[in-house]
C-alpha cells in the first residue's frame, strides 16, 4: 500500500459549469424529469493522502478516444467512461463550490436496451485494501424521481461473482444509501437512515476498521460492530453502474469526488 507525503488537500472553488442537456438515449424511455434545484453548498471531502481521488473536474480523451477523468492529485490512476445502448456519461456542474461532477442516464422502463453509462478504474494494487483500514465514498446528487430498487455508486467487485467485493448503494424508493463488504465469502451490510433522494448533494463514506463498518452521511453516522477477514477483488472500481448490462444496476444521479483511501500498513 502506499505511504502517503501529501499535505492535507481542499477543492478549489471554481465558477459551476453550465448543466448539459439531459438525455436518456434513442434506446430506451424515461421516466421523470430532472428538476433544477438551488445548488446549496457542497458537503466537505476529505481527500488527504488518499490512494484514487476522481473529481470529474476534467475530462481528456483515452488512447481508443472514450473520455477520461484523471486523479485529481496528479496520480497514474484514472477513470474510462464504458457505456451501451447510447448511454453516456455527462459533465454537468458539482455543488456550489466543486467544480464539475457526472451525470448517468436517466431511469428507464424498457425491460432491454435501456441507456447504461459508467466509470471504469482499472484494476490497481494500491486499491486493494487486503486486511488494512480503508474507506470508499462519494458525493451524489439523486432525484426523488430517479430512485430505483438498486441504484450502485462505487464498487469492486459484483454480487454473484466469486472472490471479494465492497460496495455503495442507493436502495429502493427511500433513497437509502448503505455499504456493502464481502470478505472470504461473509458479507456485511449497514444502512443510513438518512435518505439522499432529495434532489440535493450528500457527502456519503464507507469505512471498514479493524472490527466496525460505518456509513456516513453528511457527518451523521451509523457503525456496526463486524468481524471481516482480508479484502483482495483484484477487480477495477466501477462508478455508477457495476455493469453496461440490461440488469445491471444503473445509478441514475449525479456522482462527483470519488475518494478511496487505504490506511498504510503499519
Amino acid at each position: 500500500m502506499r505511504t502517503s507525503t501529501r499535505t492535507p488537500t481542499t477543492i478549489p472553488a471554481l465558477v459551476a459549469l453550465a448543466l448539459l442537456a439531459v438525455g436518456c438515449g434513442a434506446s430506451g424511455t424515461t421516466t421523470g424529469t430532472r428538476a433544477s434545484v438551488p445548488q446549496a453548498p457542497a458537503p466537505a471531502v476529505a481527500t488527504a493522502g488518499a490512494e484514487l481521488w476522481l473529481s470529474f473536474d476534467d475530462v481528456q480523451a483515452g488512447f481508443d478516444g472514450s473520455p477520461e477523468y484523471g486523479d485529481a492529485q496528479g496520480g497514474l490512476i484514472t477513470g474510462r467512461v464504458v457505456t451501451a445502448n447510447g448511454g453516456e456519461v455527462r459533465d454537468v456542474a458539482g455543488g456550489t463550490g466543486r467544480g464539475g461532477a457526472v451525470a448517468f442516464p436517466g431511469t428507464c422502463t424498457d425491460a432491454t436496451g435501456c441507456p447504461r453509462a459508467l466509470v471504469e478504474v482499472p484494476t490497481d494494487p494500491s486499491l486493494d485494501p487486503g486486511d488494512a483500514p480503508f474507506s470508499w465514498g462519494a458525493s451524489v446528487r439523486l432525484p426523488p424521481d430517479e430512485t430505483s430498487a438498486g441504484s450502485n455508486v462505487v464498487q469492486s467487485g459484483r454480487y454473484g461473482s466469486d472472490g471479494d467485493q465492497w460496495k455503495l448503494q442507493v436502495d429502493g424508493e427511500e433513497g437509502l444509501p448503505s455499504c456493502i463488504l464481502r470478505a472470504e465469502g461473509e458479507i456485511v451490510k449497514i444502512r443510513s437512515s438518512t435518505s439522499v433522494s432529495d434532489g440535493a448533494w450528500h457527502r456519503v463514506v464507507c469505512r471498514r476498521d479493524a472490527d466496525v463498518l460505518s456509513i456516513e452521511v453528511d457527518g451523521d453516522v451509523h457503525r456496526k460492530p463486524v468481524v471481516t477477514g482480508s479484502v483482495h477483488t483484484g477487480l477495477p472500481v466501477r462508478i455508477g453502474s457495476p455493469g453496461v448490462g440490461d440488469h445491471d444496476d444503473q445509478f441514475h444521479g449525479e456522482i462527483d469526488d470519488v475518494v478511496i483511501d487505504v490506511d498504510p500498513r503499519p
